[in-house]
């Protein structure tokens, strides 16, 4: 905006004396060809380029700010400064001055902007995806060189003598200062406006890169018509209509937020993060679109206005587009540095409003109050009416829309804990209570469920620390890219060897609220004095920071969220590569279950392309591990792993998410590098060139399952394991050793969480064949979590709780005291079973204890009330053949 605003400068003082116009504008579009399409090549380069310094800058971060936003304005400077001089310049051709200027002005700011329409649409739904951005950036410029070269013969075609009077103009008594100061206020509100309601909008569409092309696209679509409208109005009105069209704006924007028809959340959904393009332009034009048309309209007769004044047309179309480029590069600043954090988004929209009004004020003279005059009374009703409608306002509608954003996430009968309206988001934290004490956490970023602490996240965000660790034990110092709750943080700040912890986050909400997450054996890591936070973006922070780390890890946004994909793509991973000491080792997450198959092998290709050693771990669901190194990675010293696993904190909360001896890290083991060699063989891998390679599509879930369960087949998966040229050179040997057990537990937890499984079963296997707690606690719906929490709550009443005999059950059996087992589900027995479960538990456990005649006893008590099935037919012929159980009847 701010080279626009230049060029338009430029524009308000020039003056073509000999010159063709279409000649200048075919030269000013050939600029912006050569330079537009330069910046797609050259960015990249010139990061390259000004890493040395940004890195010697990196302890001044304010000169480097500096630099950086200097940088940024300088490349962007030449295109958009002759973007913003090729309209005032087509508009001083001779041929147009035969033509009212209003009208002109009205019909070529219309088409231009249809044309911007068709622009992102096309290099969003097909050029990005076909030909990525060289041919996307390419295929742009050749349409600029295609535009100067139709100028060019145009120009051709003008009369040899044509020439303008050569003029200079300045600013002085005589200059419109009323209607600049609209162009200003108007192109500030505007420009904000977007900023507002991309940000309500995101309370229910997805935050992709085609739901903000559609809804810029809704926005443009509005201008344009607007501007193509505002060519019909005659030559005597413009100024009459500008105070009510403003009128028109401020009423508009509070109405369309008001009837903003709320979308219904469909009964498989389990949140609204709508991303169908259809509906998303429903939403759009619903909300947008009446103030964008009115808005197209308004700019042109503001032109008009001050050519009234001025008289040549290219320096009056010149300083009035200044003014309103530079109020649109000030309005997004403020909406979002201040209106959004301080207001919230309903007041912002409020404010809104009111300014429109404000301006319609300042267009308005005495004669346009007159009531003797069809516009004065017109003026009158529609400010009474604006003021009505302040009146009227639902302002508690923003709770509405909040609670509709949170809503699918409350189905748990999680509550709200803090809500922030932050510069770039709005966050809500979530939280669901047990037994009286907060059991996890959600944090729920506009529509979608950002990140959490539930005992099944934790399992995999934990480990994105405890995997490089146990494999260097020595390291001193670990950057976390991205900060979410801080479940990762939390437990590097487990490790007392580490010195230092770097984290990287762009929002400084999330910061702010990493004091909400409290509960039983919970700690904020940010109060840890080994900590350090940086509010950066992560891409820029590795290109600038000079330190170099023993791990790097990142718990990233879900995938699909506009942006994220920078954060996967092999360019990233290399700035990862180049932070790493010799030997450090990075973890990235691969969730498969939000992709599809050939997305998560261009991620691996990518990953590959960059760690020679790369490799894949995961737990038992579709959350996977993504670890390499840079260089060999050599096997641990065993002194330091044993002190490692001697560790009590870090030992106690490895255990708390499944991860109960040194030997099961073996069996979290899913490919190595030769594995993600064959499965990604001729697969493209993800870049920033090619960003679509990570489509909108809704991943096949029966695909992602089917890609695991391949990898998580114990025979298989054991096979890969001891034959993994990775595990021989670089693994613990001690960790080596019967590891059937392990990878057995991984495939029967897998498909019991993705498919469903014999419970009792599975049960039977756990509690007979391994002394594992985990699984155990996972087959009776439970955790070291819940576990904890029952047992604090059982401490504090007199008899055992009803509420926490589950969890009181599971535990029993997770330590195999049977008897305990077996004494809390009599006292259930005696309450009357409220689950079928657990009579089938207690006739199970009865034989296992070796009282197979109380055993009997139960089921013929209970044989009335049991409907036969499978598992009944199934359970009596076990325990007949395990125990000597006779079945009744």
């Amino acid at each position: 905006m701010a080279g626009l605003a230049l060029g338009s400068a430029i524009a308000a003082r020039l003056s073509l004396r000999r010159v063709r116009p279409l000649r200048v504008y075919a030269g000013l579009e050939s600029i912006v060809a050569v330079f537009g399409c330069t910046l797609v090549f050259g960015l990249p380069l010139l990061g390259e380029w000004l890493r040395p310094i940004f890195q010697a800058l990196w302890h001044h971060q304010q000169l480097l700010n500096i630099l950086r936003f200097s940088t940024s304005f300088l490349v962007l400077l030449f295109p958009t400064t002759a973007m913003g001089l090729t309209l005032p310049v087509l508009l001083e051709d001779p041929f147009l001055h035969r033509r009212r200027f209003g009208c002109v002005i009205a019909a070529f700011y219309g088409f231009n902007t249809l044309g911007g329409v068709a622009g992102a649409l096309l290099g969003e739904g097909y050029l990005m995806r076909r030909f990525g951005l060289p041919g996307t950036g390419l295929t742009a410029a050749c349409l600029s060189f295609a535009a100067a070269g139709i100028a060019w013969l145009f120009a051709g075609t003008e009369p040899a003598g044509t020439q303008a009077n050569r003029l200079q103009f300045s600013l002085n008594k005589q200059t419109p200062w009323k209607l600049l100061l609209v162009s200003l206020g108007t192109g500030a509100l505007f420009l904000g406006l977007e900023v507002i309601w991309f940000r309500f909008m995101r309370l229910y569409v997805a935050s992709s890169s085609t739901a903000f092309c559609t809804m810029l696209a809704v926005v443009l679509a509005g201008i344009g018509l607007g501007g193509l409208a505002a060519s019909a109005i005659p030559t005597a009105t413009p100024r009459k209509i500008m105070p009510l069209l403003l009128l028109l704006v401020a009423m508009g924007t509070l109405l369309s937020y008001v009837f903003f028809p709320v979308p219904v959340l469909q009964g498989d959904s389990k949140a609204f993060h709508i991303e169908s393009w259809p509906e998303i332009a429903r939403l759009s034009f619903a909300l947008m679109f009446p103030v964008a048309f009115l808005s197209g309209i308004l700019l042109p007769i503001i032109v008009s206005g001050v050519q009234d004044e001025l008289k040549n047309r290219m320096n009056s179309t010149g300083l009035t587009i200044l003014f309103n480029t530079v109020g649109a590069a000030v309005g997004p600043i403020l909406a979002c540095f201040v209106l959004l954090p301080w207001l919230g988004f309903q007041s912002s929209l409020i404010l809104s409003a009111i300014a429109y009004a404000a301006l319609a004020l300042l267009t308005c003279d005495k004669q346009t109050w007159s009531l003797r005059r069809p516009g004065g009374i017109a003026l009158i009703l529609l400010g009474l009416c604006f003021l009505l409608l302040l009146t009227l306002f639902p302002y508690r509608r923003n709770e509405t829309h909040f609670e509709n954003a949170r809503r699918p996430f409350e189905a748990d009968q999680s509550v709200l804990q803090k809500k922030i309206e932050g510069s770039a988001d709005t966050f809500q934290v979530l939280r669901r209570d047990l037994f009286g004490e907060p059991y996890y956490y959600r944090l729920v970023t506009n529509a979608y469920s950002m990140s959490g602490t539930h005992p099944r996240s934790q399992r995999y965000m934990r480990l994105f620390a405890y995997l490089p660790l146990a494999l260097r034990p020595q390291s001193e110092n670990a950057l976390l890219l991205c900060y979410g709750v801080g479940v990762t943080a939390d437990a590097f700040t487990h490790d007392p060897r580490l010195k230092h912890l770097d984290i990287v986050d762009t929002s400084k909400e999330v910061f702010d609220l990493a004091g909400s997450y409290t509960g039983f054996e919970y700690s904020n890591p940010l109060r840890d004095s080994r900590v350090r936070t940086f509010v950066q973006d992560a891409r820029f922070f590795l290109q600038a920071i000079p330190e170099r780390y023993d791990v790097i890890t990142g718990e990233p946004p879900p995938l699909k969220i506009a942006g994220t994909v920078n954060l996967y793509t092999q360019q990233f991973f290399e700035l990862m590569h180049n932070r790493l000491k010799d030997g450090g080792i990075a973890t990235f997450w691969l969730p498969i279950s939000e992709l599809t198959t050939n997305e998560s092998k261009a991620i691996l290709r990518a990953f590959h392309n960059v760690f020679a050693n790369a490799s894949v771990w995961a737990t038992c669901d579709l959350e996977w591990i993504m670890m390499g190194s840079k260089g060999p990675l050599h096997r641990p010293d065993q002194a330091l792993v044993w002190e490692f696993w001697s560790e009590a904190t870090m030992r106690y909360d490895l255990a708390r998410i499944g991860i109960e001896s040194p030997e099961q890290m073996s069996g979290l083991f899913v490919m190595d590098s030769d594995e993600i060699d064959r499965i990604t063989d001729g697969v493209e891998p993800l870049s920033d060139f090619y960003p679509k390679r990570l489509s909108d599509a809704h991943p096949d879930l029966k695909a992602a399952y089917q890609f695991g369960h391949h990898y998580f087949e114990t025979r298989r998966a054991l096979r890969r394991f001891l034959s993994s040229s990775f595990i021989k050179e670089s693994w613990p040997v001690e960790w080596q050793k019967s590891l059937d057990l392990f990878f057995l537990v991984r495939e029967m937890r897998f498909r019991s969480e993705m498919s469903g499984s014999n419970w009792l079963d599975d049960l039977d296997l756990y509690l007979r064949h391994s002394q594992l707690r985990a699984p155990v606690l996972s087959v009776q719906n439970s955790d070291e979590f819940r576990l904890a929490l029952a047992e604090k709550f059982s401490e504090r009443s007199h008899s055992v709780p009803a509420e926490a005999s589950p969890d009181l059950i599971a535990g029993a059996l997770a330590r195999r005291d049977f008897p305990a087992a077996i004494q809390l589900l009599e006292t259930e027995k005696d309450r009357g079973f409220s689950n079928i479960n657990d009579f089938f538990l207690l006739i199970y456990l009865y034989c296992l204890n070796g009282s197979v005649e109380k055993a009997e006893a139960l089921a013929s008590t209970g044989a009335g009330s049991i409907q036969k099935d499978w598992f009944v037919d199934w359970l009596w012929g076990e325990l007949q053949a395990q125990f000597g159980f006779h079945p009744p009847g």
